[in-house]
């Protein structure tokens, strides 16, 4: 049996190194996997190394995104799809608001490239096959345009820009049209992902079902600090919706002696350093730079670490706080996206969705004062939450199953 398998990036972009624990075992249950990513996403000459028998096609697009002209809607207006085109321009009453335009003009142009793309028609040709796609947006955008009974299985992964609307504008081209395929399985990464499907189309019960990431364990646990040192870390992009100013700030109201250390690197890294130093906090508030998810495990199990803090306003299920569980680390998270399906008061505690520094601190210190017995019966629990709902290895066979029957 084949897999076809559509990512993002030419493998493996910034964070991605689940695809990587999938792999290690799908390679088991196919004949033949090929990648096809959508886009280089910058890694233009250096791919990660691949099990021997996947097969690496080169990205469909050198770029994620294209320029658009003003010529491009005659290309829409007759393509033979064009009805469709403008059904859900009119539907979705699109014309109401120029973001929206845009974002349906560069969907519906990206969908004219993906069905006349040579490689990517030759195995949308292909039958008996199985497709997967690891996004709900790019790629995956051709899918409401192709007769996709004839594939033996079709599985479609969403996580948060590509499934809840609210992060795009209140606006997701064509995906009614993708969720009428009742023989593609629909597989957001968290119960409220899948929830929030359902409130929407709520005739398509069947074919939307919760399939969660994971990731890995190297069997070994993270120590509490014993020298009366608090650490704490944080792992993320450096963007806007990560809200690391709120970690920052949080210092100013917390007493004990600290150290929080930050994994990550992204757009705001000089404006969040700024900030570090207008409130002197060089030597409490450190930033690691970016670190590649296959050696995070063996960082935090090597390392003293106290607490793990996730502050974004947005998320699916964060990976990254899978990966301080697997490390047995506490975490303290905001009630945005998923997370509440993991984070709970036995593993550390779910924060407000809009919390401020001075309540993170509260938290933090609140977490601090508990006795070392109770420190470890949450980080025990952490681990075991990592074992029942985060392990890549358990997850990944479940996925086979539902891929190969």
């Amino acid at each position: 049996m084949k897999l076809f398998f559509f990512t993002g990036t030419y493998p493996y972009g910034p964070g991605e190194q689940w695809k990587k624990n999938e792999l290690d075992i799908l390679v088991n249950h196919f004949d033949q996997i090929t990648i096809i990513p959508y886009s280089y996403g910058g890694n233009f000459d250096n791919p990660k190394q691949l099990p021997k028998s996947v097969k690496l096609e080169q990205p469909l697009f050198r770029h994620d995104g294209f320029i658009l002209n003003k010529t491009d809607i005659f290309k829409i207006l007759f393509h033979k799809h064009g009805f469709a085109f403008i059904k859900e321009f009119f539907t979705k009453k699109v014309y109401k608001q120029k973001v929206k335009v845009v974002d349906w003009m560069q969907t519906t142009l990206n969908i004219i490239k993906l069905l006349s793309h040579p490689s990517l028609k030759q195995v949308l040709n292909a039958d008996n096959v199985v497709l997967y796609f690891f996004w709900g947006r790019g790629s995956v955008d051709v899918l409401p345009f192709i007769n996709t009974t004839k594939y033996k299985k079709t599985l479609v992964r969403m996580h948060r820009f590509d499934l809840f609307e609210y992060t795009s504008n209140n606006y997701i081209p064509y995906r009614s049209r993708l969720m009428r395929k009742k023989e593609v399985l629909i597989a957001p990464c968290s119960d409220i992902g899948k929830q929030h499907l359902l409130d929407l189309y709520p005739a398509e019960k069947d074919h939307v079902h919760t399939v969660r990431l994971g990731t890995r364990s190297n069997g070994r646990r993270s120590k509490m600090s014993d020298d009366g040192m608090f650490r704490i870390y944080s792992c993320s992009n450096i963007t806007a919706v990560k809200r690391i100013h709120i970690m920052i700030e949080s210092l100013n109201y917390i007493d004990i002696p600290v150290i929080w250390k930050h994994i990550g690197d992204g757009p705001l890294i000089n404006e969040m350093k700024e900030l570090v130093k207008k409130y002197g906090l060089k030597d409490k508030f450190l930033f690691e730079g970016f670190v590649n998810t296959d050696v995070i495990n063996e960082l935090y199990t090597n390392n003293a670490i106290d607490l793990f803090v996730n502050t974004s306003s947005s998320e699916g299920v964060p990976v990254s706080i899978m990966e301080a569980f697997a490390a047995g680390i506490p975490v303290l998270a905001t009630n945005v996206g998923g997370t509440s399906e993991i984070v709970d008061d036995t593993v550390g505690k779910i924060l407000p969705e809009n919390v401020s520094p001075q309540e993170l601190a509260n938290a933090i210190l609140a977490y601090a004062k508990l006795d070392n017995a109770e420190k470890g019966k949450l980080r025990e629990n952490a681990y075991q939450r990592f074992a029942d709902m985060s392990n890549s290895e358990v997850l990944t066979k479940e996925l086979v199953d539902i891929l190969t029957h």
